[in-house]
């Protein structure tokens, strides 16, 4: 038999997992918080949960600073929003910080505290490792560990050369999905599900076969298309004068451990999604599409830009609609059986993955 075992349900709903994955799986390794053009200027900053930990990296001036999202006077959160442009200031009381999370002003200090600067030294936030690999800026709980360019190993030359050639932010967003973390991941590590799952939709896209590559604890997808979405976006190119890339022209899939994935559209269009964790049945997906850039720059913005970007977000859309359908359904399932699902050989991404995860659970205490 060349099929393989899947990962036992009960570790999609069991609490006890949930917890250790926050501490042996999100805790230690790198993790896509966001592109350099979205922390491109002074104050600006992202923010998100890691493992439970609210996290805010900012620009101090060129420098990215990751930062636990506490003031350290009465612990109101720092910077409310998902993402802008605003000085590191805790809009409670006003006391405010600069790079590293050193404390920079306390307002009537001389009055109200009298800190002196040792103390105020010790009232500095909680700062984590952050890093980039081209464009792409990632971020580590764990105080010690592998650098970013170990940690990504084969994957790490494919980041900077996707940051060289998709240059153009075009849409986002998020959906929040029902189901455990490792089922969300699931629904893009296979193309078995295509003809049932995507029958209108990716089916039109792509075959459902797969070339697999395993350059662990990460994998590679390589899904040949359709000649019909090649002739359309080979219309969109000439159309909008952007740069194909030169060496992928078909449907190119990335996933960098534990839970970034990267799908790259006849060399044109990329989708990043991560998979963050809520709880043991909710996660958050956070998508970005970016385009291919010109000789010039960016596509410039028109009747015709504005249509290509709708069609291909609304197809975005749909397919991440009808896997979130299939995962809710299996989560609401796994609660139900303890008998652990068959992957066959056209499920080997998912193997690989489950191999990391499992790696992960059982070295680690």
């Amino acid at each position: 038999m060349i099929a393989s075992t899947a990962i036992n349900p009960e570790h999609y709903v069991s609490e006890d997992t949930f917890q250790r994955e926050l501490e042996n799986v999100f805790k230690q390794h790198w993790l896509f918080i966001g592109f350099k053009d979205e922390l491109a200027n002074h104050n600006d900053f992202l923010t998100l949960e890691i493992a439970g930990f609210p996290i805010v990296v900012q620009n101090f001036n060129g420098e990215l600073s990751a930062l636990l999202n506490i003031c350290s006077h009465r612990k109101a959160r720092l910077q409310t929003a998902s993402k802008g442009n605003r000085p590191l200031r805790c809009p409670y009381h006003c006391w405010s910080f600069k790079e590293g999370g050193k404390l920079a002003g306390i307002p009537g200090n001389n009055q109200e505290f009298q800190l002196d600067e040792a103390q105020k030294e010790k009232l500095s936030l909680r700062q984590f490792a952050v890093d980039s690999c081209g464009d792409f800026v990632f971020v580590r709980l764990a105080p010690e560990g592998q650098s970013l360019k170990e940690f990504l190993g084969d994957c790490y030359g494919m980041l900077e050369d996707f940051s060289d050639h998709f240059t153009d932010p075009v849409h986002s967003g998020k959906y929040q999905w029902q189901s455990n973390w490792k089922l969300a991941v699931e629904t893009v590590l296979e193309v078995y599900h295509v003809p049932g799952t995507h029958p209108d939709s990716f089916s039109h896209l792509a075959k459902a076969e797969c070339d697999i590559i395993s350059v662990p604890p990460h994998n590679l997808g390589n899904t040949p298309l359709l000649d019909a979405p090649k002739k359309w976006w080979s219309g969109v190119r000439k159309q909008l004068k952007l740069i194909q890339h030169p060496q992928l022209n078909e449907y190119n899939h990335v996933f960098v451990y534990p839970n970034l994935a990267i799908g790259i559209t006849n060399g044109s269009l990329m989708s990043v999604q991560t998979y963050d964790v809520i709880d043991r049945t909710q996660t958050v997906l956070h998508y970005r599409l970016r385009m291919l850039g010109t000789a010039q720059g960016h596509a410039k913005d028109g009747a015709l830009k504005r249509a290509v970007v709708a069609n291909f977000s609304d197809f975005n859309h749909t397919i991440l609609e009808e896997d979130r359908l299939m995962a809710e359904s299996c989560q609401q399932s796994y609660a139900h059986t303890d008998t652990a699902a068959i992957l066959g050989k056209c499920e080997d991404r998912i193997r690989l993955f489950h191999d990391a995860w499992r790696n992960d659970m059982e070295t680690r205490p």
